[in-house]
């Protein structure tokens, strides 16, 4: 598995275990219990196998590959913090697309309330689905974050640092049926949009630099994590004198579900 390959799965799963700010969330009467009850359900043994395809640009932009591969995400068991927390540690495979042979390639731990389910690894947290649970609510998901946390994992070199601490998540859709790429449907799904950011796309003007920064995860009652999309690139134009062509930097990378149990 190539290293930057592998460090992008660590995207969706960065966390700080210092505390740069106190969030509180208000719970509603939509749902009762705790969120891992609908959304995202942890007993040791549970795993879900993800379909990944992921957009690389090589060669400052002049190239670009997709690499397709499985990941299956399984808990294998939990421990209790200081603070008296259940936490949930998930350990990742990988494999080609036929799923013959898996590999473990990183462990993290999800830590879920009745407020909240937050997931961390590499010592950066995603504070992934909270509550209300209603269509146009929003949290601060990336708030414990430290500024650019992508500096230490990629060559990436960026006209702007990726200041991902400021992002606000809010639920897209509720309760809504939806049918992956793969052809799994689900009758209760919610949505949520972490980002959605560009500039000049599609790319219309190729002397003007353009950007894209989005990210978007379903999650399927009593199931999970069944679709995520996430774009995070920019171009840059042709030098006016031509020594430089225009190119891209960045990846992109889509996965959905295929197997669970």
């Amino acid at each position: 598995m190539p290293l930057r390959l592998s460090l992008i799965l660590l995207l969706s799963l960065m966390v700080v275990t210092s505390c740069k700010k106190t969030i509180n969330f208000t719970k509603t009467a939509s749902y009762s219990g705790a969120l891992t009850d609908f959304w995202m359900p942890l007993q040791i043994g549970k795993y879900v196998t993800y379909r990944m395809d992921s957009l690389n640009f090589y060669y400052y932009g002049q190239l670009d590959t997709i690499t397709s591969y499985l990941a299956k995400d399984s808990v294998s068991d939990t421990l209790t913090d200081a603070s008296g927390n259940l936490n949930y540690l998930v350990v990742r495979y990988l494999s080609d697309t036929l799923g013959d042979s898996w590999t473990p390639n990183e462990t993290y731990m999800v830590t879920a309330s009745t407020q909240n389910i937050e997931l961390t690894e590499q010592n950066l947290r995603f504070i992934k689905l909270a509550w209300p649970i209603d269509v146009g609510a929003s949290w601060g998901g990336n708030d414990y974050l430290p500024y650019d946390p992508y500096e230490d994992y990629f060559a990436y070199n960026y006209q702007d640092n990726i200041d991902m601490s400021g992002w606000t998540f809010n639920y897209a859709s509720v309760n809504q049926a939806y049918t992956t790429p793969a052809g799994s449907s689900f009758d209760s799904t919610i949505s949520v949009l972490d980002v959605n950011d560009s500039l000049n796309v599609p790319l219309s003007n190729p002397n003007v630099p353009a950007s894209r920064t989005y990210w978007w995860e379903t999650y399927a009652k009593h199931i999970g994590l069944v679709y995520r999309s996430t774009q995070m690139w920019e171009y840059q134009p042709p030098t006016p004198d031509g020594t430089q062509a225009g190119y891209k930097i960045g990846f992109e990378l889509n996965m959905y579900i295929v197997d669970h149990n």
